[in-house]
């Protein structure tokens, strides 16, 4: 009888075993994540306690003490608010990214571009674009041109171009170059701290989002107007300029070359591209608002149409779209249509095909 009740005895034995090794691992696993999401600090228990007291919508004395001290805190909070930065309060949403943009801290521009491309909250989406404008992140220049254009918000449109006019004057101003001699800058999709800046005839070249710059002297044919960059391919570019029609390199901006095939300029006209959209599902395909200013004293700026190019720039074609009396100014993707800023107004322009 023993020979046969051994095995089941053993087997039994295997299993208990093995339950209580599974326990122990499970015990430690609570213990290990338990020990990591406990803060570890008083400063941090601190945090925790500011941190938290953004969930509240009204600001009240505890809130605003509680953001005076995050501010002092300075980068030791950003660990905490980037939590908070994807919280399913709303309220911490919003004045995390707030928060962020008082403290400018450079670490926190992945995460605001992502809230900005991807909240559903419009006042979240604001304070993402004010605080990357703050950090003056050159690297969310094409996520701030995409907001200001297309966002479905007018606040968050407005607060995206702010943000970009400030990143703008700071180019500006670490290029060594006086802000009303640029025409336009760009960034790279595929290499975020790769900037592009006109100004005059000069290109000036960052590697670094704007800390460090190469001058490409008299690189530009003439004044830039509009200025874009290939998402897949950084060293091509296309530029707008006045009089001149349509540019593009394919060495980084060293040499130029016309691409107005299609394009009638009309000698003599102040004739401008105000904006360059670049299709991000087929870089052959692109398109370009044309316009011409008239007048000595004041100036007025009327819309020509706009025009497109399936091959690159190689022949470009007239689009039949609403026109409008005010200068488009930006022009982006959005769900699979372009989309373009006159003023204050986004227009639906065109479902490219």
């Amino acid at each position: 009888m023993l020979s046969f009740q051994l095995p089941k005895l053993n087997r039994s034995r295997a299993l208990i075993t093995g339950v209580a090794i599974l326990a122990l691992i499970v015990v430690i696993a609570l213990a290990a994540v338990n020990a990591a999401a406990t803060p570890r600090s008083m400063a941090e228990i601190r945090i925790a306690g500011w941190v938290g007291a953004l969930k509240n919508d009204k600001l009240t004395a505890e809130r605003q003490e509680a953001q005076r001290n995050l501010e002092l805190a300075g980068e030791t909070a950003v660990p905490q608010l980037l939590v908070a930065l994807r919280s399913n309060n709303v309220a911490q949403r919003r004045n995390a990214a707030d928060m962020l943009g008082y403290i400018a801290s450079p670490l926190t521009t992945d995460a605001l571009r992502n809230t900005l491309r991807t909240d559903p909250v419009p006042a979240v989406r604001r304070n993402a674009a004010y605080a990357l404008g703050e950090i003056h992140a050159a690297s969310a220049i094409n996520d701030l041109q995409q907001a200001a254009i297309s966002d479905r918000s007018q606040i968050v449109r407005g607060t995206a171009a702010d943000s970009l006019a400030r990143i703008r004057t700071i180019l500006a101003q670490s290029a060594h170059v006086n802000e009303q001699f640029v025409g336009a800058f760009a960034s790279a999709s595929s290499q975020s701290n790769l900037v592009y800046l006109a100004a005059k005839r000069d290109l000036k070249i960052s590697q670094d989002g704007g800390k460090t710059w190469q001058t490409l002297a008299n690189a530009l044919p003439s004044q830039v107007s509009a200025l874009a960059v290939n998402p897949n391919d950084a060293q091509e570019l296309y530029a707008g300029i006045e009089a001149l029609g349509m540019f593009k390199s394919t060495d980084g901006g060293t040499t130029w070359n016309a691409i107005n095939t299609g394009i009638s300029m009309t000698p003599g006209a102040r004739e401008t591209i105000s904006a360059i959209a670049i299709d991000p599902n087929d870089t052959n395909i692109l398109y370009v608002a044309r316009g011409v200013w008239v007048g000595t004293g004041q100036v007025e700026f009327y819309p020509v149409g706009l025009f497109w190019s399936r091959d690159g720039g190689n022949s470009w074609n007239a689009l039949s779209a609403g026109t409008s009396t005010q200068e488009i100014s930006k022009l982006a993707f959005r769900d699979g249509k372009l989309f373009g800023l006159a003023g204050d107004r986004v227009l639906t322009l065109v479902t490219p095909q």
